[in-house]
C-alpha cells in the first residue's frame, strides 16, 4: 500500500506542523456540531500541507459521512447543482453528520468556468453541512466570490524536523534500513511537503524490489488462472494490494494479446478503481469488491488462457517515482552552487538552466569549473548522459 494512504492522518493531531491553525479547525468543526452556524472553511497553502487530509480526519474523527468533489469536475452550473445541490440537502445514507470536500478549487479560477464557480458560491451559502474547500492560491480575482463565502486558514510548509521524525517513525514500523543521513536528506528535498517526503521515501525502499520474485509469482497465478477461486488463491495471504494493482495495470497488454481481452480487464481493473475511490480512507468494507474485480475480474476478462512465458515489467509508476526523487534532488544541488554566483536563491536558480545549457554546448569546462559542478550535474543541465556530454 502506498505511504501517503496507509499513513494518512486519522485525526486532526495527527496532521503534520500548522498547530494553531489545526487547533482554530477543530473548534470551527466543534462549534458547527454543537449547533453554532460558521461559514465555510478555505484551506490553502502549497502541496502536501494536509489541506485535504484536514477534511477526512474530520470525518474520521468525527464520524462525518464525507462527500467530496474534485473542482475540475464542477465547472458547468448544472453539474454543480446536480452533484453539491443534493449532496449538500440529502440525508446521509447511514444516518451520519456530513461533511462536504471542494478540493482544488482554485482550479477554477485558471479556466473557462460556465457557471461553476457561481453555483458553488450558492452551495457555500445554503449548505446546512460544513463545508471545506481547498486550494493553492486563492488570489486570483476570479476567486474572489468563493474568498468572500469563506474563512480563510493558510496552512504554511512543514518544518523539517517534523518531516524528519515522521520519516524516521515510518522506517521503524516498515523495518527499513536507511541512514539518519538518508533522512536527512529526503526530508531536506521535500521542501515542507509531506506527501513528497512520503513517496522519496517508499521509493528507495528497497524492499519494493527485493519482492520482485514473489510478486511476478503473484501476478502470473493472475493472470493464468481459469476460475475466481485461483485468481482469489493467488492473493491470499499477506499480499500488497496497490501494488499487485500497479503491477496487473502494467501488465495487461503483455500479458494479453488479444484487442478484446485487453479492453475487457482494463474496464474490470478500472471498475476496481471506481471502489477505490468511494472508499476514500472509509468505507472499508468496499475494498473486497475493490480486489475482486482488480484480480479475478482481471483473469477471467480473457477468452482463453495464454500458455506462455511472459516477462512482466517492473511498473513504470514505481520507476517514476524514484527518478522524481533524484531529479529533485539534482534540481536543489545544482541551485545552491549556480545561486550564489548569479545573485539569486536557489530555486530562482533554476530560470537559468536554459542559458547555462546553451553555453554547456561550447564551454563545457569553463561553465563546470566556474560553477564548480560535478560531471553528473552538467550533464543534467545538458538534458544528457555523462558520457555524451563529455564529447
Amino acid at each position: 500500500m502506498l505511504y501517503t494512504l496507509k499513513y494518512t492522518p486519522k485525526k486532526l493531531d495527527e496532521i503534520l506542523g500548522n498547530r494553531e491553525k489545526i487547533d482554530y479547525i477543530r473548534q470551527w468543526i466543534l462549534q458547527i456540531i454543537n449547533g453554532k452556524k460558521r461559514k465555510p472553511l478555505l484551506v490553502y497553502g502549497p502541496p502536501g500541507t494536509g489541506k485535504t487530509s484536514i477534511a477526512y480526519a474530520i470525518s474520521l474523527e468525527y464520524d462525518f459521512d464525507i462527500i467530496e468533489m474534485n473542482a475540475s469536475e464542477l465547472r458547468d452550473k448544472k453539474r454543480v447543482v446536480r452533484i453539491l445541490g443534493s449532496a449538500g440537502l440529502a440525508s446521509s445514507l447511514f444516518g451520519q453528520g456530513k461533511i462536504i470536500l471542494i478540493d482544488d478549487a482554485d482550479i477554477l479560477a485558471g479556466r473557462a468556468d460556465y457557471g461553476g464557480a457561481g453555483a458553488i458560491k450558492s452551495v457555500l451559502a445554503e449548505s446546512p453541512y460544513p463545508i471545506i474547500v481547498t486550494a493553492t492560491d486563492i488570489w486570483d480575482q476570479k476567486f474572489a466570490p468563493l474568498r468572500s463565502e469563506c474563512e480563510k486558514i493558510e496552512l504554511k510548509k512543514v518544518s523539517k524536523i517534523s518531516i524528519r521524525q515522521l520519516l524516521h517513525e515510518i522506517a521503524k514500523s516498515e523495518s527499513i534500513d536507511v541512514s539518519g543521513q538518508k533522512i536527512d536528506e529526503i526530508s531536506e528535498n521535500a521542501e515542507g511537503d509531506v506527501r513528497a517526503a512520503l513517496n522519496d521515501l517508499q521509493s528507495m525502499h528497497s524492499s519494493s524490489r527485493n519482492k520482485e520474485k514473489d510478486i511476478f509469482n503473484v501476478v502470473r497465478s493472475i493472470f493464468k488462472a481459469k476460475s475466481y477461486k485461483e485468481a482469489k488463491e493467488a492473493v491470499s495471504g499477506d499480499i500488497d494490494y496497490e501494488l499487485i494493482k500497479l503491477w496487473i495495470d502494467e501488465n495487461i497488454p503483455n500479458e494479453y494479446e488479444s484487442a478484446e481481452d485487453i479492453a475487457a480487464a482494463f474496464n474490470y481493473l478500472s471498475k476496481g478503481d471506481i471502489f477505490d475511490g468511494r472508499i476514500k480512507k472509509t468505507y472499508w468494507k468496499l475494498l473486497k469488491y475493490s480486489i475482486d474485480l482488480s484480480t479475478a475480474g482481471v483473469a477471467l476478462a480473457k477468452k482463453g488462457t495464454y500458455h506462455k512465458f511472459t516477462k512482466y515489467s517492473f511498473p513504470g509508476y514505481l520507476s517514476n517515482m524514484s527518478r522524481t526523487v533524484q531529479s529533485r534532488a539534482m534540481l536543489k544541488s545544482i541551485g545552491r552552487k549556480i545561486g550564489p554566483m548569479l545573485h539569486v536563491n536557489s530555486k530562482k536558480a533554476r530560470d537559468y538552466f536554459p542559458v547555462l545549457k546553451e553555453l554547456g554546448k561550447e564551454h563545457y569546462g569553463e561553465i563546470m569549473n566556474y560553477y564548480k559542478l560535478d560531471e553528473s550535474e552538467m550533464a543534467f543541465i545538458l538534458g544528457t548522459s555523462v558520457m555524451k556530454s563529455r564529447k
